[in-house]
């Protein structure tokens, strides 16, 4: 069995954080979301950890909500 990677698709991505695709790739073209891409136009990787960079620079400084 292959070691899970900590990099992500697009669409990997959008699954993590539950939001659209659109707004990832609106977050790289404004450089606010770092982002490798592999050749192609769209062929796009994403870590983990960069992940994480961008939800807690967008996080606001309010309550959390309970569930």
């Amino acid at each position: 069995m292959s070691e899970p990677t900590p990099w992500l698709t697009v669409e990997d991505a959008r699954r993590e954080v539950k939001c659209g695709a659109k707004l990832l790739y609106r977050e790289i073209r404004a450089g606010r979301l770092r982002a490798a891409r592999l050749g192609g136009r769209r062929d796009i990787r994403i870590h983990k950890d960069w992940i994480r960079d961008w939800l807690l620079a967008n996080a606001k400084n309010s309550e959390v909500i309970p569930e």
